[in-house]
């Protein structure tokens, strides 16, 4: 009897540790794997943990590289998520609220020769364009019931213009996020966040650029001004009576 006890103690810790940490790893690999072909860029997660019991998951560090540019596109913090965890390994995954604190956009832009803007940004949203059909590709189905954005800014930086300045972006919430046909398109939401991101940030640094022209112009001294002008209107006039001196000799 001892013996078959501790064989069900042996074969309940071996589940458990299968579900816990294998499982984990399944999951995470699987989410790197989908995030990457639905963004067409590198997705990195640091580490992942599924709550089976309290019915939640928590992400650290995950990362979004550049497309067609190097470097890191976007890095969030942390990602708290309570779902239904019966629903991971079903076709549909429900839940019921999803936290993502702490983002950090790296933007960075560039004018052309013909003085359009180039930036990081433009290769994922025709990515995400291009995928833009409410049916997924997968098979797998997700609805997200609320979606709370916070924490969140974005590095604006561009070499040529001399910019590199960072902004915090108002929290953003949603709800009712997923790939189904009950729910708002991910991949609309998504672009829309990058939108107002991106326009945000626009607006900020141009206002920003031209409060920083303003008080050049106030520490400008008159008195200074006056003095250059004056200078250059007697230097004027002693070039005109040179040439006069010329014609009349």
């Amino acid at each position: 009897m001892k013996k078959v006890f501790s064989i069900i103690i042996l074969i309940s810790v071996l589940i458990y540790f299968l579900v816990e940490f294998v499982g984990d790893g399944i999951i995470k690999r699987s989410l790197e794997s989908n995030l990457s072909t639905t963004l067409g860029t590198d997705v990195k997660i640091q580490s992942l943990e599924v709550k089976y019991l309290r019915g939640g998951a928590e992400i650290e560090k995950l990362e979004i590289q550049n497309k067609n540019y190097p470097g890191k596109l976007l890095i969030i913090d942390k990602v708290f998520a309570k779902l239904n965890a019966s629903s991971i390994f079903s076709d549909k995954i429900e839940i019921d609220q999803i936290t993502i604190d702490g983002i950090n956009i790296n933007y960075f832009f560039t004018l052309n020769k013909s003085l359009k803007v180039e930036d990081n940004v433009k290769p994922l949203k025709e990515t995400i364009l291009k995928g833009n059909n409410s049916s997924s590709s997968s098979s797998k189905e997700f609805i997200i019931k609320k979606l709370d954005i916070k924490n969140a800014k974005i590095s604006a930086n561009s070499e040529k213009l001399n910019i590199n300045q960072q902004i915090s972006l108002k929290d953003m919430s949603f709800e009712n996020v997923g790939n189904t046909k009950d729910s708002k398109d991910y991949k609309i939401i998504l672009k829309d966040i990058f939108n107002k991101a991106i326009k945000s940030a626009k607006n900020k640094v141009l206002s920003g650029n031209t409060g920083n022209a303003i008080d050049k112009l106030k520490n400008i001294d008159e008195n200074k001004i006056k003095e250059k002008i004056k200078e250059e209107i007697n230097q004027t006039k002693d070039k005109v009576k040179e040439k006069l001196k010329k014609l009349l000799n």
